[in-house]
Parts: structure tokens; sequence; C-alpha cells
């Protein structure tokens, strides 16, 4: 009997597990849609293969220092001569020292891989903010369902109970007008809700790059309403934004990048060492030489010197650029600083307007039990209800998103 008793204990136990195990799997967190967004968006993969390029870019600089090899063979006739004459020559030359060198190229190459890295970061900051406003917005229209489900319950009462007061002959025309039209409001919100919800749900399909329905079933979007939305000082905020917007720091690298070109420019006046060897071997006649050579560029038409004040101005440009950025930063936080706050404040009126729906409710159910109110009274309390608890969760999600909003603005630091 213990056996049996056991035995079906383990498989209550497996069925509890394995529904829990295909709920996990057919649920969204907001972390885990932006992990599949970066896995999935071809732009970011595009920019990583950007990425890639620059770094053999600094390679492809720096190889500037490995030894050059040569080898050349032919042959050729000359009149008066025995047959073909046979010549091959090995050439050698490697590069000992130049200011304007393969170290300095690769320092360029360097600043532009750094600059495609921080764009990486910058694009991904971009889809982080898509996927969780589109995320916040999905996931209030599935809680919405219940309320939507309240409303349409309520609307086909309300509608019944008129039509059977009207064959009683209990209500007016006037009134029986007013609760058909009444009705017919309530439906069409039923129904743009059915609209708005698919809508939401492919925009989010089309953020995430992955057809994330599991058996043709959306999944259940996980949010936790009841987390709270802590706001520091705005200098807070803007200090963050300074030190993490990847905007900013792509135009530092990019003022670095242009002043090692000006260095570049202003180096190749200088001059360089190369280590130079040759053997060849032509008709049986073998000869072979070895030197050092000095390279001098005395003067090239002043070319190096316009593309160093070329540099020069590309950098002044630049570093106005870096400025805007700053101003339009600094603007962008404070932007999105105001509006969390004012819409904590519409939260917080929220509180009081649901605390306020729930004690009619439960009152209502009260009435209900003793019989002073009908059925259909009690379900349209449970709709007024309902529809207070989504206008908080509507307000909740707003705070969400400005706080979504206003982490964009300061670059989404770790720290925060």
């Amino acid at each position: 009997m213990k056996k049996v008793l056991f035995f079906i204990a383990s498989i209550f136990a497996m069925n509890i597990f394995a529904q829990e195990s295909a709920q996990e799997k057919n649920s969204l967190d907001i972390k885990k849609a932006v992990e599949i967004a970066y896995k999935n968006r071809p732009s970011l993969k595009a920019l990583k293969f950007a990425t890639q390029s620059y770094a053999y870019g600094e390679k492809v600089a720096i190889s500037g220092y490995l030894p050059q090899l040569t080898l050349s063979s032919g042959e050729s006739f000359a009149s008066g001569s025995k047959g073909a004459q046979n010549s091959t020559t090995i050439a050698a030359s490697q590069l000992i020292y130049s200011f304007a060198g393969p170290e300095r190229l690769k320092r360029i190459a360097k600043k532009d891989t750094e600059i495609s890295k921080l764009n990486e970061l910058n694009h991904e900051d971009l889809v982080r903010n898509e996927v969780e406003i589109s995320f916040l917005q999905t996931w209030l229209l599935q809680e919405k369902k219940k309320a939507i489900e309240s409303l349409s319950f309520a609307a086909k009462q309300t509608i019944n109970k008129s039509e059977h007061q009207d064959k009683l002959r209990l209500l007016g025309q006037n009134d029986w007008l007013k609760n058909s039209s009444t009705y017919a409001s309530n439906m069409a919100s039923v129904y743009m809700y059915i609209d708005d919800l698919s809508s939401s749900q492919s925009q989010l399909e089309y953020l995430l790059g992955d057809d994330f329905k599991k058996d043709n079933k959306n999944p259940e979007l996980i949010w936790d309403s009841k987390d709270e939305i802590n706001i520091k000082a705005l200098d807070y905020y803007q200090d963050l934004a300074l030190k993490n917007r990847t905007e900013i720091q792509m135009k530092n690298k990019e003022i670095e990048k242009y002043e090692e070109y000006e260095k570049y420019y202003k180096y190749n006046y200088l001059p360089s060492f190369n280590l130079t060897g040759q053997a060849s071997r032509a008709d049986q006649v073998k000869s072979n030489n070895i030197g050092v050579n000095l390279s001098w560029n005395l003067f090239d038409g002043s070319s190096n010197y316009y593309q160093s004040q070329q540099a020069n101005a590309s950098r002044l440009k630049a570093l106005q650029e870096r400025e805007n950025y700053i101003q339009e930063i600094k603007y962008s936080v404070e932007r999105s600083f105001h509006d969390l706050l004012k819409y904590k404040k519409q939260l917080t009126a929220k509180d009081a307007a649901l605390m306020q729906a729930e004690n009619e409710y439960n009152l209502a159910k009260l009435n209900y039990k003793i019989g002073n109110i009908s059925k259909v009274d009690l379900d349209n309390s449970m709709y007024n209800w309902e529809n207070s608890r989504f206008d908080w969760l509507t307000a909740k999600v707003n705070v969400a998103i400005k706080q979504s909003e206003l982490f964009f603005a300061c670059g989404y630091p770790k720290n925060i």
C-alpha cells in the first residue's frame, strides 16, 4: 500500500514539475528579451564584423616591420648569344625604424577599432531601449486581459438586463438607446484591445528578431509591477550620462585619432632606415650584396604639412561636435528626469483611486450578500475595480518606461 501511495505521489509531483517547466519555457522576462534581441539583430552582427575588419587593419599596419622578400626569375634572348640567358634574383628588405612607420599607423588603426567597439555599445543601448519599451507596453496589454474580460462580461450582462426590462416595458426608449450605445462602445473597446495586443506582440517579435511563440502561443511576459522606483537628484544622472554615453566616448577617440594623424604627417619629414640584401645568379655568375638605406623626405611640395593641417581642422571640428553632444545629452537627461517625476506623481494619484475602487467593490460584495444590489450591479462594480487596477498598472508602466528612457539617456550605467 505504501509503495502504491509513493508511486501516486511521485507521478503527481512529476506532473507539477512538468507543468512548471512548461510554464517557464513559455514565459519571457525583460532581461531575456533584451538578450534575444542582442543575439538576433542583424545590424549588431554587422557592427561586430566591422570591428573585426578594423582589428585586421591594425595587423596590416604593424606588418610593415616584417621582412619583405621577393623572387624574380626570367629568360632573355640576345643576338649573337648561345641560347637563352637565365637570371634569378632574391631580394630582401627589412625596415629598421621609421618615425612615421608601422607603429604610428597601428596607433591610428587602433583608434578606428576602439570607435567601432563603442559604436557597437551605442547600438546595443538603442536596441535595449526599444525592446524594454515594447516589452512593457505588451506586458500591460496582456495584463489588461482580465479587465477586458470583465468589461465584456459586464457589457453583455447589462444589455441582457436592458433587453429583459424593455420586454416588460420597464425601460423607456431613451434609456434603452442609451444602454445600447454604451454596450456598443464597450464592445468596440474589447475589439480594439484585441487588435492592439496583436499589433504590440508583433512589434515585440520584430524587435527580438525571433518568433518567440511556443506551440503557436505567445509567451507570458514576466515583469514585477511591485518594484519600487526611487529617483535621485538631477545632477547625479547628468554626471552618469557624461561618463557613460558612448557618443561622447566615440568623439574622444575620434579626437585622439586626428591627433595621431597630425603626428604621422609631421613625422613623415623625419628619416627612415632599411636593411637590404640581394642575391642574384645569371649564367653561372653569382652576386650578393647587403646594405643599409637611409630615406629622408626633404621636400614633397608641402603635401604632408597640408595633410597635418587638415587633420588639425578635423580635430577642432570633432571638439565642437563633442561639446554639442554634451549639451544635447544634458538636456535629454533633464527632460527624461522631469518626465519621470511627472509620471511618478500621476502614479501616486492612481494609488488613491485604486484604493477607493477596491473599497467600493468590497462594499458591493457585502451589499450583494444581503440582497441590496443585483448580480449585474456587483459585476459592474467588479469591472470598475478592474478598470481602476488597469489604470494603476498603466501609470506604473508609464513610470517604468520613463525610468528606462532616463537610464538610456544616462548610457545605461552599470552602477545605477
